[in-house]
């Protein structure tokens, strides 16, 4: 299901859209991330999933013309695995919130990310 919602949309919407879709599909699917997440023991769903965020933040910085070091490394596992589990708490949450209220945050924090770090270069 991510690797629908990230890679095959990566060279077709722009980023803000699939961030949007890949928490529109988590809600979507919400009892199969949770039975999944709350009964797989044998295989990391945090690090599956946070690989695919992976590849699309490496889109972004790539499209920012940041450079792709070790600084740019560290963001992205970080970033990647605080999203896939922003997704996580959300779908377990007794009053989790729209999944358009999360894209937005997420997409708002990288646009900050984003935008500081071109004004210290």
């Amino acid at each position: 299901m991510m690797e629908a919602d990230v890679e095959s949309n990566i060279d077709r919407l722009d980023w803000e859209e699939i961030i949007a879709q890949v928490f529109y599909s988590a809600e979507l699917n919400r009892d199969f991330y949770k039975s999944v997440y709350s009964s797989q023991k044998e295989i990391d769903v945090i690090g599956e999933i946070s690989r695919h965020i992976a590849v699309l933040l490496r889109k972004i910085i790539k499209e920012e013309g940041m450079t792709d070091n070790h600084r740019a490394s560290n963001f992205v596992t970080v970033f990647s695995i605080g999203l896939t589990y922003t997704m996580i708490d959300n779908l377990l949450s007794h009053h989790p919130l729209d999944y358009d209220v999360i894209a937005d945050r997420v997409n708002s924090a990288l646009h900050f990310t984003l935008s500081n770090h071109t004004s210290e270069e």
